[in-house]
């Protein structure tokens, strides 16, 4: 892997503005019961800033495939770490996040502590030619994450890939070779990790990620359905 093209980066300031869901505040941060002034952002605004939380949501929705969300959030989530690639065409990210609640809804803080992410060319996509050199693409990602991420924690850190987009076009034969190659080298990684969770992701998921980011930032993820942002 060529590690020359290596790109590390931390969450920008932008981004850890976003407001925390109420619930999830940690006592220390009780500062007023009421919000200041500067924290009633337009509707809209804490909208498309939810949109751009991609990676976060990344692991909100991959935790829910296959199950009730309802029954997921019902369960306390404790304070940890989850490893998430995003795999695309032309690179793949890596995105650490700490968790810092132990409430029943995951929050984590979008700043250089709470979020980090390094990338890493090529994408899963340029090795076609090679599916079973994919797995080996991740190792320069793999090994960040464990420079981020406690030792003593790596058997309890969950490690996710998704494919969002970077295998559109070739053959289905191609991308469970790709994918087989990926969850090789991710089973031996040292986190823990499960067959299903390396796969793609499909244009109506990809709608689900929005909701949930609306939902999520509203502080209304989790609600009763007909209190929940878009339910019409």
């Amino acid at each position: 892997m060529d590690l020359s093209h290596l790109q590390p980066r931390v969450s920008t300031s932008t981004s850890s503005a976003f407001p925390p869901h109420r619930t999830q505040i940690h006592p220390r941060m009780h500062f007023s019961t009421f919000p200041p002034p500067y924290y009633r952002v337009d509707r809209l605004r804490v909208l498309v800033a939810g949109l751009l939380a991609v990676p976060f949501l990344l692991y909100l929705v991959s935790v829910a495939r296959g199950t009730h969300l309802t029954s997921r959030i019902a369960v306390s989530h404790p304070k940890g770490f989850c490893v998430i690639i995003d795999a695309r065409a032309t690179a793949s990210r890596v995105h650490v996040f700490e968790f810092l609640n132990d409430g029943r809804i995951p929050f984590v803080g979008f700043d250089s502590k709470g979020s980090v992410s390094l990338s890493a060319r090529p994408g899963i996509r340029a090795l076609a030619a090679e599916p079973d050199r994919a797995g080996a693409s991740l190792r320069g990602l793999l090994e960040f994450a464990k420079g981020r991420v406690p030792r003593s924690v790596w058997v309890e850190t969950t490690v996710r890939l998704i494919d969002n987009g970077g295998l559109r076009g070739l053959t289905q034969e191609l991308k469970r070779a790709i994918l087989e190659s990926c969850r090789r080298e991710l089973r031996a990684s040292g986190f823990l990790f499960k067959d299903y969770w390396a796969s793609s992701i499909t244009g109506q998921e990809k709608g689900i990620y929005a909701w949930v980011a609306a939902n999520y930032v509203l502080g209304t993820l989790g609600a009763a359905p007909e209190d929940t942002f878009g339910n019409n």
